[in-house]
């Protein structure tokens, strides 16, 4: 009894190894993925990146062919239409209760015209004292002065 027990244990076990394993439902993976005609371009560098990574791996495992050069045709027609503008964003409700509680701010004065430098006038040179008349030698002798 115990060998049958070990005998169904063991073919339990090797059961597993007994078929090829686990399919996806059409057949294959290559068969579930197409490969481009010609070269994709992704809008941003990770959207590359990862139709790069794609593209290599059906290459490489599914061998397919690598993709032609892109058409010119695509790339003319892809232009953004240039009166396309995003909608306005709404605005938060935190901004929404501030404007309407708060008093509206008054605006800033506008830009005050630049100063003019005003010319340097010098004030006017004070009248110089009429020379004294000359001295005596009797006074410079009585009143001496340092100017003598």
């Amino acid at each position: 009894m115990t060998r049958l027990v070990a005998l169904a244990l063991l073919a339990l076990l090797l059961a597993g190894c007994g078929h090829s394993g686990p399919r996806s439902i059409a057949g294959g993976e290559c068969r579930i993925f197409e490969a481009p005609k010609y070269e994709v371009r992704g809008q941003r560098a990770y959207d590359q990146d990862w139709i790069d990574s794609q593209v290599e791996g059906g290459v490489g495992g599914c061998h397919w062919n690598r993709p032609s050069p892109r058409p010119a045709s695509i790339d003319a027609g892809a232009a953004v239409a240039p009166g396309a503008a995003k909608p306005a964003r709404r605005r938060g409700i935190i901004a929404r209760i501030r404007d309407r509680v708060l008093p509206t701010r008054p605006p800033f004065p506008a830009a005050a015209p630049p100063i003019e430098p005003v010319p340097a006038i010098a004030p006017p040179a004070p009248p110089q004292p009429a020379p004294a008349p000359p001295r005596s030698a009797l006074e410079r002798l009585l009143q001496p002065r340092d100017d003598d």
